[in-house]
């Protein structure tokens, strides 16, 4: 496995891991009742691999969801555009000769919904 198909793999992972994108929709702040769409953003060339530690740092990416605010449904309830850059760090596991796995992972992120 060449250091590139790591990369694309750790990109694709962190991509669509739906766990960690709730996990920071649940920390925006002022908080939010749901979220009908998000996405994830990562160029391949801009993670970082050290394979002898199996560890990973994501230098840039972007997040944007389209979060429901106010209330859950119904007349109270609007939506808001969240779209914020984000670096992570983590670890990362070989499953076989040709696949990885992410073990760990902190996405660094400004929560605040309306901050710059």
């Amino acid at each position: 496995m060449t250091i590139d198909e790591i990369r694309e793999q750790l990109a694709e992972e962190i991509s669509t891991d739906m766990e960690v994108w709730n996990d920071v929709l649940n920390n925006t702040s002022p908080g939010n009742y749901g979220c009908d769409f998000w996405e994830s953003e990562i160029d391949y060339n801009d993670i970082f691999v050290d394979i002898p530690n199996r560890e990973f740092t994501v230098k840039s990416g972007n997040f944007s969801a389209d979060l429901v605010m106010g209330a859950s449904k119904g007349d109270h309830s609007f939506n808001e555009n969240y779209s914020k850059p984000f670096s992570a760090k983590g670890k990362f596991d070989f499953k076989n000769a040709k696949e990885i796995t992410i073990s760990e992972i902190d996405i660094d992120i400004d929560s605040d919904i309306y901050g710059e």
